[in-house]
């Protein structure tokens, strides 16, 4: 059959006869109204030029009989169903309209994905979860974040930055994609300040959102970036971005899933410090800061088994009139101030805790006992000063007992403290504002 026939110009569908070149030879009138050329401006033209093949065919591309789908070569929204049939040295292509079932299923697989995408990153929320409530560090949680993240949206690296416990930043997991270019702050400040996740996508657009962003990410390579905020009741702990080197856009449920894995590392974050903050409670005093007793005891039996150590045992002399006259936050700000002095005349790794009331206790490893005498005196001279704080009117002293147990001593950490303790008695008990060393 012919198909520029009267009975083939009359048929719902279109006709293209194709030499084996792939040149059309003939083709009908709905052909020709659907490409919108004429008939004379079809022959001896290529196919390709008019229909291109979908991608992401639900059916085979251009191999046998077919069906198969193929797009209007200019208006891709626009599709037909194609089916080839064998006449003599010829092909015969069959051509029906099928827009409106391409758009279909398009849109079907499109939610197909969706749906794929959605339960994959509900199973990362989910495992991320799990693994945050393992972290027992705050290292730890940033690296789980980081792994996440980088997996979750397929990025070349992601990055932790934290606020630490002194008020400065860092880059907590992950490295420094910008090598330097941004500091820390800066880069929090992005998503920190108006809260909400930020999605950058090219130089210029990181350029708009922050000044120097933009060049950054060119000068280090970085095509696109996502990052999000974290943040928990109103605690700001920092932020994590994910790095692209390569182009990248965002589909709707970007933000929502960096919200949801940010804000439970924020919630896993704020455990830990509650935890960290109730276990220093626990091992330290809380008017001075110091360790407490218990922790005196534990830490103390490790440096007697291991070392030689002396054991200064010191208690103020006249505490009692100061909160009985000035009441007992006059007697904090005191003991306060005695523990910074104590602190002032030790070294870097001598242990000082506060014992109980208004004794202290000062732990210091020695080679032998001149460094002990050495220790006390200018601890004894630095209590001796004016007090930091006036309002008590009542001038620091105090009454020392020293022990020393030498490297290899059969004492326990309690029979040293006591001996050291006795030895204060006998200073306060001989007027007090004074050294004494317990008898062997």
């Amino acid at each position: 059959m012919r198909v520029d026939e009267d009975g083939a110009n009359a048929l719902p569908v279109g006709l293209v006869r194709l030499r084996r070149s792939g040149e059309i030879s003939e083709a009908n009138r709905w052909f020709s109204e659907w490409v919108g050329t004429a008939l004379d401006g079809i022959v001896g033209r290529s196919i390709d030029e008019f229909l291109v093949h979908a991608q992401e065919d639900l059916f085979p591309a251009d191999v046998g009989p077919g069906p198969w789908v193929m797009l209007h070569a200019r208006e891709h929204d626009r599709a037909v169903m194609v089916s080839r049939h064998r006449d003599g040295a010829d092909d015969v292509l069959v051509i029906a309209e099928a827009s409106e079932r391409f758009r279909a299923l398009t849109d079907l697989r499109r939610r197909y994905a969706l749906a794929d995408r959605t339960r994959t990153r509900l199973e990362l929320v989910m495992d991320t979860s799990v693994a945050f409530s393992t972290a027992s560090t705050e290292e730890h949680l940033a690296e789980i974040l980081a792994d996440s993240t980088a997996r979750a949206y397929r990025a070349e690296e992601s990055t932790v930055y934290l606020h630490e416990q002194d008020g400065t930043s860092a880059i907590a997991a992950g490295r420094d994609a910008l090598g330097g270019r941004l500091d820390a702050d800066s880069l929090i400040g992005l998503v920190s300040e108006p809260r909400q996740v930020v999605k950058v996508v090219d130089d210029e657009d990181g350029e708009r959102l922050m000044t120097g962003l933009g060049s950054a990410m060119k000068a280090a390579g970085i095509r696109a970036l996502i990052a999000a905020p974290l943040h928990h009741e109103e605690i700001d702990f920092g932020a994590f971005i994910s790095w692209f080197h390569h182009e990248r856009t965002f589909d709707d449920e970007a933000a929502p899933l960096a919200e949801a894995l940010a804000g439970q590392a924020a919630q896993a974050l704020a455990t830990l410090r509650l935890q960290a903050r109730l276990a220093h409670a626990a091992t330290h005093d809380e008017v001075t800061g110091l360790p407490n007793r218990r922790l005196l005891e534990t830490q103390m039996g490790e440096i007697v088994s291991a070392t030689g150590c002396a054991v200064l045992f010191i208690d103020l002399d006249g505490f009692k009139s100061v909160n009985d006259r000035w009441g007992h936050q006059a007697g904090d700000r005191m003991l306060h101030d005695v523990a910074q002095r104590l602190l002032t005349g030790v070294r870097a790794g001598d242990l000082v805790a506060r014992y109980g009331g208004d004794e202290f206790v000062v732990v210091c490893q020695i080679s032998e006992p001149s460094v002990a005498v050495e220790i006390t005196e200018r601890i004894l001279t630095l209590l001796r000063g004016d007090p930091t704080r006036p309002s008590t009117h009542q001038p620091l002293s105090a009454s020392i007992g020293v022990a020393i147990a030498p490297p290899g001593s059969e004492l326990v950490a309690e029979q040293v403290i006591r001996r050291a303790d006795l030895a204060m008695y006998r200073a306060k008990t001989a007027g007090g504002n004074r050294i004494a060393f317990a008898e062997d």
